[in-house]
């Protein structure tokens, strides 16, 4: 560009508060998948952020900018000032940050995160994914790349990057989109069985609350309710705690919950994808290894010859034991909060940590029991939504997509056990296996 940056900030909001999206370019549709069949994990992931992109463009179009350099003052802090705010109907409470130069977009991105989370504290209640935040700027360095994919992808972010053009007198901004290669670190291996990690709590019958089938109807209906409200409570802690996960809750069929006589016939299941499993990444004589993408293990391999020389040897296996001790922590501080009573009755319990492929595959475990709600969380659940998204497309043919186990309405999905145990256990076959099955 031919004019600084705050020149450019001005020319935007002189010739285009209530025209913003009149000078965008370069939008495009999202990346199709040719076969019928369900696409890889990174394509979906991809088509998933595109339509995300898209979605806070069309949004845009009753956009008006409503100041610029607006100045944020903290009692502890120096004035800071947003280059440009907005606001719409559709788009909410819209922060634009601009820089021209890639030496200073990193920084650029920083601040625009900072001034989103500085609006959640000013309103309290309002959380950064009720803002939309745009980044306009070269996006040239690789750090913004990537920080911008994780915020749009894993974070669930509603952010939009622009990428700006000056030239007698005209402006434009460029939509940019992630290129297909990022999407491409999240596996398909990352859903395989040995990639979950699992924690079983099992606990006692509570008279009353939570009993056990006596008849052959399924779950008594008072305690269906009650081990989804427990299992839907765990769900939204490990959601807020970043986990990609499912959750889950089972009891014996009656007559072997009586035959067995069980003290704790009540299991709450916990599944959740370990970003550092051994499988995917590991350390050994000829340096780090896994079934993962090249580019992956260079770059795991590039941290770990930083470490030093007395961490290296067990540094992925104790963070991946690490992230499996929270995770057990975790559930079992939500369970003893949720199970307090007002006669300060001890609920008694106790935790596993099954193999997932082995609970999977068990008769007892997986099979003879009556299975209560299961709830979704990050990843895994939008991989969900966004397969039944496609399989409920008219064109789709359900015969390829466990048609028996398909509910006719979309919403019988979501928390239907048997088909979204279906869709992830498929999902988590490695391209090697489905490969090996075509032929």
């Amino acid at each position: 560009m031919d004019i600084s940056e705050n020149e450019f900030r001005d020319f935007l909001y002189n010739n285009h508060s209530e025209n913003f999206s009149t000078i965008i370019v370069g939008r495009r549709e999202p990346v199709a998948w040719p076969d019928e069949e369900f696409p890889p994990i990174h394509i979906l992931l991809q088509q998933r952020a595109e339509k995300k992109i898209n979605e806070v463009l069309d949004n845009l179009d009753d956009m008006v900018l409503a100041a610029r350099e607006l100045r944020l003052t903290r009692e502890t802090d120096s004035t800071t000032r947003i280059d440009l705010v907005g606001n719409s109907e559709s788009t909410g409470l819209t922060i634009i940050e601009l820089k021209k130069s890639k030496q200073t977009e990193r920084q650029a991105f920083s601040e625009l995160l900072a001034y989103s989370n500085h609006f959640c504290t000013v309103f309290p209640g309002l959380k950064e994914s009720s803002l939309t935040s745009i980044l306009v700027a070269p996006m040239e360095t690789r750090t913004t790349r990537d920080a911008y994919t994780q915020e749009l992808v894993s974070n669930n972010k509603c952010i939009l990057a622009l990428i700006p053009k000056y030239e007698n007198g005209k402006a434009e901004l460029t939509v940019y989109y992630p290129d297909a290669a990022y999407y491409k670190w999240f596996e398909n291996n990352l859903l395989d069985d040995r990639s979950i990690i699992t924690v079983a709590l099992a606990f006692q019958a509570i008279k009353g609350w939570i009993d056990l089938e006596t008849g052959q109807q399924g779950m008594p209906g008072h305690t269906a309710k009650a081990l989804n409200t427990l299992t839907s409570s765990i769900s939204n802690m490990l959601e807020a705690n970043g986990y990609h996960s499912m959750c889950y809750s089972t009891q014996p069929w009656g007559e072997i919950a009586s035959g067995l006589q069980l003290p704790f016939p009540n299991v709450i299941y916990v599944a959740a994808v370990n970003p550092f499993s051994s499988f995917r990444t590991a350390i050994g004589e000829e340096g780090v290894s896994g079934s993962s993408q090249a580019g992956r293990i260079a770059e795991v391999q590039a941290v770990h010859d930083q470490l030093s020389e007395s961490e290296r040897e067990f540094w992925l296996e104790t963070i991946e034991g690490n992230f499996h001790n929270r995770l057990i922590r975790l559930v079992r501080k939500e369970f003893i909060k949720l199970l307090k009573n007002k006669d300060n009755e001890r609920i008694r319990f106790e935790i596993s940590l099954p193999d997932w492929y082995g609970l999977k595959t068990s008769v007892i475990d997986s099979v003879t029991v009556n299975h209560g709600d299961i709830y979704l969380t990050g990843l895994l659940r939008e991989i969900h939504s966004e397969y039944m998204e496609h399989i409920y497309k008219p064109e789709v043919d359900y015969a390829l997509y466990y048609s028996d186990d398909i509910p006719k309405y979309f919403y019988r999905s979501l928390r239907s056990f048997l088909p979204i145990w279906e869709i992830l256990s498929g999902l988590g076959v490695g391209e090697e296996e489905r490969d090996e099955a075509e032929e």
